[in-house]
């Protein structure tokens, strides 16, 4: 403004200098597009000095992309008047003296009052600008690849649990599509009604949780085909920075089949635990020896506590060592299981074991042990194996034997029942002997007093009577063994004579039933190690049961044989063979059966307990078709030497 108020337009130095304190180029150009100025921020951006551009089309400035349509679009706007750039700015390539190209933002604007037309263009350098924008291209599509390829769901809610963000394995789990879930309600769009509050309380917890609190949670989702499956989320609430809560940021991990497979796991694991209750079977692992890192830790099950008396640990992987085995051995076996654990520890292999363990309550139990050693991974040795409590076995088995003993013995008293006529009328005889010597000797004596001192027939009356009834006694006596309850008892034994007694209880029974007893026993049979009583009574069973299978057979065709035989080095045998019908084929199978008769009146007893004492003897009881067609019926004894064979 002059002195008067006037404004006075800028000289052209002083336009001159405004143009080159910018920093950004500027150029001036023509109707034509020819270069009337340039300033120095233009020079030191395109590396042109401003005299070698002057009176040039501006196109010098341009990439070949832009340059051949510059002329082109000046004529179309000096003809139309209708911008493309002036007035409204775009980004454009550059190309600089060097020939190197560059990104500027292009400003045009029309010089007002000029004629003919000219045009002012501000160029600013902008390469920083997107090189920036392409960093943060490139990181927004990284980010956007991990979302997208990311194998967890990931979620993004409003404070108001309305859905921001979701990636492709988000929709994947739920099959919906991103648009429709962005927005929606996350407990309406994907949870199951019936949680909708479980799971909001979860969220206010997370949200209201310190920082070292858990911010894990579990919910269902159901997917838009009616599937559900179980995520489990890590949740952070996200807040602004005046500390409000703005949403929450997760990431969920569909565990489903793993949450299943752990409670197939966890059912496997009782189901087990109760196979090995109910079994009374624990297992171990241990391990002995070994230098290279510390010890692996033991395993016991819990049956292994059970067992022994202990109370099982908190947690179930953990175990005791084998010193806390070996301390509730009974002391009595201690030496010889500690031998066995050394053989165990010292070699692989597999070994087993029975002894007595003794629980803190003062419980006594009967256990077998089962080692099996291999060589371990840092050195010394694994040893894995189980261990089975067999108190109820052995109590079983001790019952058995006592009512084995006692039916063995009921069955004696049943065969003595049914012997009764055979054994009354072996004891008439003498009886009616002595009756009749005395009664002779009365009537000598009567007759004629001096006899009783001399040396006739009263004396020998008198020692007939004695004779007669020693033997009556001697049969009592046999029948009282016979008969007798005792506990096995194995001594030597000539088995020839332990045929001959038997033989003297049946004859009287052969007799009245008109069969043949023919006794063929073999010559020096070595001693036998039996229960006498017992294979009598397996021989009385036998040849009772032949007599009776003769019944049908015409009188003087009735033939029961007896033998005996030494097979070297293998068994003693006794045979007894009868001409009768033989066991029907259907029943041959199942002859020692229990409760298989032939009889009508049978219990069918009678040889499953000879079997059972031939068994009890190491031996054998065997049946075969005799050649004649009848029964025959072996009974094989261990030679003292040897032992037995089919």
């Amino acid at each position: 403004m002059n002195s008067n108020g006037n404004t006075t337009a800028p000289s052209q130095g002083e336009f001159q200098a405004l143009l080159d304190a910018t920093v950004d180029a500027v150029i001036l150009i023509d109707h034509t597009g020819h270069i009337q100025s340039f300033n120095r921020a233009g020079e030191r951006l395109f590396g042109y000095a401003a005299d070698e551009l002057i009176g040039k089309n501006v196109s010098v400035l341009m990439t070949a992309t832009d340059r051949d349509s510059h002329d082109h679009y000046m004529a179309r706007y000096m003809k139309t008047n209708v911008p493309h750039i002036i007035g409204v700015g775009r980004e454009v390539d550059a190309r600089r003296k060097d020939g190197t190209e560059f990104p500027v933002f292009l400003s045009v604007g029309q010089i007002h009052g000029a004629n003919p037309p000219r045009f002012i263009g501000l160029l600013h350098d902008i390469t920083l600008r997107r090189e920036a924008m392409a960093a943060i291209r490139r990181e927004r599509d990284r980010a956007n690849l991990y979302l997208e390829i990311a194998q967890v769901f990931l979620l993004a809610l409003s404070a108001d649990l309305r859905v921001q963000l979701v990636n492709r394995k988000g929709c994947e789990t739920l099959a919906r599509r991103e648009i429709d879930l962005l927005g929606r309600d996350w407990l309406e769009v994907a949870v199951p009604t019936a949680q909708h509050q479980r799971v909001r309380r979860d969220i206010e917890r997370v949200a209201n949780a310190t920082a070292d609190e858990d911010s894990y949670l579990e919910h269902e989702v159901l997917a838009a085909d009616g599937q559900r499956r179980l995520i489990g989320w890590r949740l952070m609430p996200m807040r602004g920075a005046d500390g409000r809560l703005v949403g929450y940021f997760a990431s969920g991990e569909d565990i489903t089949h793993r949450r299943a497979m752990e409670q197939s796991m966890e059912r496997t694991r009782l189901l087990l635990n109760e196979a090995q209750e109910i079994a009374k079977l624990g297992n171990f692992e241990m391990f002995h020896g070994g230098t290279d890192g510390a010890p692996a830790q033991p395993f016991w099950s819990p049956e292994m506590y059970r067992i022994l008396g202990l109370e099982p640990p908190s947690h179930p992987t953990q175990g005791l060592d084998v010193a806390e085995l070996l301390a509730r051995i009974h002391p009595e076996d201690r030496a010889r299981n500690a031998e066995v654990w050394r053989q165990v520890v010292g070699q692989p292999g597999t070994r087993l074991d029975e002894f007595r363990v003794l629980t803190p309550a003062g419980e006594l139990r009967h256990v077998q042990i089962n080692y099996t050693s291999t060589p371990a991974q840092g050195g010394g040795m694994r040893v894995v194996g189980t261990l089975l409590d067999v108190s109820d076995a052995r109590r079983a088995a001790e019952d058995a034997r006592v009512a084995q003993e006692r039916m063995t013995h009921v069955s004696r008293l049943a065969t003595m029942g049914e012997m009764a006529a055979g054994i009354a009328h072996e004891l008439n005889q003498p009886l009616a002997a002595i009756a009749n010597y005395a009664s002779a000797a009365t009537r000598l004596a009567a007759a004629s007093p001096s006899a009783a001192d001399s040396d006739g027939d009263v004396p020998l009356a008198l020692e007939q009577i004695q004779r007669q009834a020693l033997r009556a006694g001697e049969i009592i006596r046999r029948l009282r063994a016979l008969v007798q309850n005792r506990e096995t008892r194995l001594e030597a034994a000539d088995l020839n004579e332990l045929v001959r007694e038997v033989l003297v209880f049946t004859q009287s029974d052969a007799r009245l039933n008109d069969v043949q007893l023919v006794a063929e026993l073999a010559d020096d049979l070595p001693v036998a190690s039996v229960d006498r009583i017992q294979i009598q009574q397996i021989l009385l069973n036998l040849l009772r049961n032949s007599i009776e299978a003769l019944g049908e057979r015409p009188r003087g065709q009735r033939t029961v044989r007896i033998r005996t035989r030494h097979r070297p080095g293998v068994a003693l045998e006794v045979q007894i063979e009868d001409n009768g019908p033989g066991v029907p084929a259907e029943l041959v199978a199942r002859i020692f059966d229990p409760f298989c008769t032939t009889k009508e009146t049978g219990t069918g007893l009678g040889l499953a307990i000879s079997r059972t004492i031939a068994e009890a003897h190491q031996g054998k009881l065997l049946y075969a078709t005799a050649p004649a067609g009848g029964a025959r019926f072996t009974l094989q004894l261990p030679c003292p030497t040897g032992r037995d064979e089919e």
